[in-house]
């Protein structure tokens, strides 16, 4: 199963800015939408194009392995434990 670290880079973002980082900011920065972006974050296997891929790298800093990991049910419930009930 694809998942997305979105949130979490959200999180490192707003500690390294001292700002919180929300989607407003986001779509501003990059010119995507509020719905693909809540569709990244909340939809495990989520299809994203190539472009807003680089679109979040560049935003984010970082590299495609940040944004994204491959992982089990059983993984993402040890990771997740609270959001799978």
């Amino acid at each position: 199963m694809i998942v997305y670290n979105l949130k979490v880079l959200m999180h490192k973002k707003s500690f390294k800015d001292k700002k919180k980082c929300t989607y407003n900011d986001i779509v501003s920065k990059t010119g995507m939408s509020k719905q693909t972006l809540s569709r990244i974050n909340i939809t495990p296997n989520y299809t994203i194009f190539a472009e807003n891929l680089e679109k979040l790298c560049n935003y984010f800093n970082c590299t495609p392995n940040d944004l994204i990991f491959n992982c089990t049910p059983n993984d993402l419930i040890s990771i997740y434990p609270d959001e799978t009930n």
